[in-house]
């Protein structure tokens, strides 16, 4: 059995990487830490980076990477996937295989928080970084074909637990730590990125973010809401660039070692305690879903 420590990254492969970079930067509020002509690494704190942006032609996310426990190393997680009978690739930086439905898992080494990063965000000293900053990388949710085949892929293969579910097979909430959720899983019959999340930190937060997010032209399809399943309060932005929407979010409940799987009725109140349902496109990624939200929020603000 492997274990896990959080999640650490997620690497995007993306047509411009300059335009992207400064999306990361001017929009969301990253920093570049590492950059060379292919590539660019980028943080949200103190961390070395919690996203890269690679050039090349296939858009969309490339994988998920997640640190190990620091009991485990990468031999340990090569044994681990060779037990398993998972096809993997090891490098010195990484074990890198793919899940039931295609999607990238990296497991990486464990990071000690070292200097400014063992300290409380509001305990650092820096002067680089902007303010504005997001707390974390939270989760990665995926749109999928077989929910039970991912959930048993990610406890016994990845090494996550399940933390609830969503009906009997409407979804799965997959966790590491303390946060509700680091992966989750909504059957709706076609595998596709969804959403990577970021925690903003308290709710004040929320206007000033979506706000400047607004005035970079960004859509909103969804929020904010208060979802019934984790508790978080909740915002979309639309980013076609990375073919998936970036969910921007405060107050994920938290679990402990005791805690039990729930089954949350598949309900409007699971999804929404306040706050409207999500439009159709909000699980479409084509040209014309993206159009129409568009098109639809010029409607109501031109």
């Amino acid at each position: 059995m492997i274990k896990l420590y959080d999640i650490d990254h997620v690497k995007f492969g993306v047509h411009d990487l300059d335009a992207s970079q400064h999306a990361w930067e001017a929009e969301f509020g990253l920093h570049a830490t590492e950059k060379n002509p292919d590539e660019v690494k980028l943080a949200i704190n103190y961390e070395p980076y919690s996203v890269v942006i690679e050039k090349s032609n296939d858009r969309g996310i490339q994988y998920t990477a997640y640190n190990l426990h620091p009991d485990f190393t990468l031999d340990d997680a090569e044994k681990h996937l060779k037990e398993m009978g998972v096809d993997y690739t090891r490098t010195d930086d990484a074990v890198d295989f793919t899940d039931p439905e295609g999607h990238g898992v990296a497991f990486v080494p464990y990071r000690p928080r070292t200097g400014q990063d063992v300290y409380p965000l509001a305990s650092r000293h820096t002067d680089t970084l902007r303010p504005g900053r997001y707390r974390k990388l939270g989760h990665v949710n995926y749109l999928v074909k077989d929910v039970d085949t991912m959930v048993d892929f990610y406890v016994n293969v990845v090494g996550q637990q399940l933390a609830d579910r969503l009906g009997t097979n409407a979804g799965a909430f997959m966790r590491v730590g303390a946060d509700h959720h680091v992966n989750a899983f909504v059957n709706t019959g076609q595998s596709h990125l969804h959403h990577v999340a970021f925690d903003l930190g308290d709710w004040g937060a929320i206007p000033a973010t979506f706000d400047h997010l607004a005035q970079h032209g960004r859509v909103f399809p969804w929020g904010p809401v208060r979802h019934g399943i984790g508790g978080n309060m909740a915002g979309y932005v639309r980013t076609p660039e990375f073919d998936c929407f970036m969910e921007l979010y405060v107050d994920m409940e938290q679990l402990d070692d005791l805690h039990v799987p729930r089954e949350f009725p598949d309900d409007r109140h699971s999804s929404s305690v306040w706050g409207m349902l999500p439009p159709r496109s909000y699980f479409r990624f084509d040209d014309e879903s993206i159009a129409q939200e568009r098109e639809s929020h010029r409607g109501i603000y031109d």
